[in-house]
């Protein structure tokens, strides 16, 4: 049987998951989905490679850097794994929550972090329960805010139920690179936010108006029908502001007709509006199975891979 070692210990596998056997040896590391869609249990293989289907939903850098995902590998010989640093917690106050609609709550913690907008860092429980989740807010807005979506897990039913204003948890340092650099200002933007993937989307799109972006930026939202899109009128005050944005809400069914939203394929919808990608910095937020699909797309449409940021969320039944 292959043993694993981690943190100066060596653990026989059993025969599962990295994850199960880290967890029966009393080694905690965040989780919560097991089925590799969350991104809590990311930790680092130091030699070998775990495989495509242990990184899928990783990013181009955590996946050269050799990041995997514990839940989806079952080593079949000897390896040495290495947790990420989530020792060093911080603590954080919930300050607000409120209902962005009936599937999607917006959390928002004040902490004593540095951050960018997109990035995304763990709040946790306890000790041994936490989840992952993307930031929205601005630094200079004072606060980190969050989109959950209302699911009653073992976090995102604790925040909304149990947790009050004025009340504290813990957070780890944020982390992650899907978040807007303005080194190159004039360039175009495609943003790609589905269900509670507009989060970081949302909170990139701001921070490169805020940094003066003046090339043209095209923001797709979508979900499912359109009483699960979000934020909305923040959306449209912001394109009357600013003459270079363009908002396009996308939905897969529309049975009320209802005005200002597209029914439509997304992938099909993309490529009709960018035939050429190249030159683009295009950030993709949602279903991994959609990232997946559109990040190959937009490479065969011509933007860089190095251009390509994305982050792949848990999939929504509603979700496009």
């Amino acid at each position: 049987m292959p043993f694993i070692t981690c943190a100066d210990r060596r653990i026989e596998s059993g025969g599962g998951s990295v994850l199960d056997s880290l967890e029966r040896a009393g080694i905690r590391i965040p989780s919560s989905c097991r089925s590799g869609h969350c991104r809590s249990c990311v930790v680092h293989l130091k030699s070998g490679s775990p495989g495509p289907n242990a990184q899928f939903g990783l990013n181009n850098r955590q996946r050269k850097l050799n990041y995997f995902l514990a839940c989806q590998y079952q080593p079949d010989k000897d390896i040495e794994v290495e947790l990420l640093d989530d020792t060093h917690r911080r603590p954080a106050t919930l300050v607000e929550k409120s209902l962005l609609n009936e599937q999607v709550l917006r959390v928002r913690l004040q902490a004593p972090i540095d951050w960018r907008a997109g990035q995304f860092l763990t709040v946790w429980r306890d000790d041994a329960i936490g989840r992952i989740y993307s930031i929205a807010s601005l630094p200079e807005d004072g606060y980190i805010e969050l989109h959950l979506r209302r699911r009653n897990g073992l976090v995102s039913g604790w925040l909304e139920h149990e947790l009050a204003p004025g009340e504290n948890c813990e957070i780890s340092l944020p982390r992650g690179d899907c978040h807007y650099s303005p080194a190159m200002p004039g360039q175009p933007l495609v943003l790609v936010g589905a269900g509670t993937g507009l989060a970081p989307i949302y909170g990139v799109l701001r921070q490169a108006l805020a940094d003066g972006h003046h090339g043209p930026i095209t923001l797709y939202t979508c979900a499912g029908a359109p009483e699960l899109l979000y934020l909305q009128d923040n959306l449209e005050r912001l394109a009357a502001q600013y003459p270079a944005l363009q908002v396009l809400s996308v939905v897969r069914r529309n049975p009320r007709g209802q005005e200002n939203v597209i029914t439509a394929d997304l992938a099909r919808l993309i490529e009709q509006q960018h035939p050429r990608l190249r030159g683009c910095l295009v950030y993709l937020c949602g279903p991994p199975d959609m990232v997946q699909q559109l990040r190959e797309q937009c490479f065969m449409q011509g933007a860089h891979h190095c251009d390509i940021f994305f982050d792949g969320f848990e999939p929504y039944r509603t979700a496009v």
